[in-house]
């Protein structure tokens, strides 16, 4: 069983496409050497991709090991085609963490940018002051910030 993402589930997604595991292997360099679903193919825009020399020319789901939290997902087919034609990402980039662990990631930035700008801040109001101690110690209970005197100072 597969971590659950919260817009494509946790299997993978048959597509009616059929291709043969060479013509998938061609569509990009990496897909020989991961588990993918040949089932599960969906066709590429490779005028909408950002490659050097290769483009992606199809996308099959992959099963991926997050690299935070170790457990399985699925670096969805449609994910990839989102991910390389829509937001722009480099096609030989991967997808390496889990859905939860991604948002995870992002919160805890969100949180250490505010931290930062706080930090930074002069003359800062005392709703500021209270807010830059609570982020201070959420930051230090979450491991980010290990110098207790960051919190009670």
């Amino acid at each position: 069983m597969y971590l659950d993402h919260p817009r494509y589930g946790n299997e993978p997604i048959v597509t009616n496409i059929s291709m043969t595991v060479e013509a998938i292997e061609r569509a990009h360099w990496h897909y020989s050497r991961l588990k993918y679903f040949p089932n599960t193919v969906i066709l590429a825009d490779i005028e909408k991709q950002n490659y050097a020399i290769y483009p992606r020319t199809l996308y099959v789901d992959i099963e991926v090991q997050c690299g935070a939290c170790s457990k399985a997902f699925i670096f969805f087919a449609q994910e990839q085609q989102y991910w390389f034609e829509v937001l722009g990402f480099w096609v030989d980039s991967h997808c390496t963490h889990c859905f939860g662990c991604r948002k995870h990631a992002r919160y805890i930035l969100t949180l250490r940018k505010r931290y930062d700008m706080l930090a930074n801040a002069a003359n800062k109001t005392v709703s500021e002051k209270t807010e830059h101690k609570a982020l201070a110690k959420t930051l230090y209970c979450l491991g980010i910030i290990k110098n207790i005197n960051k919190v009670n100072g």
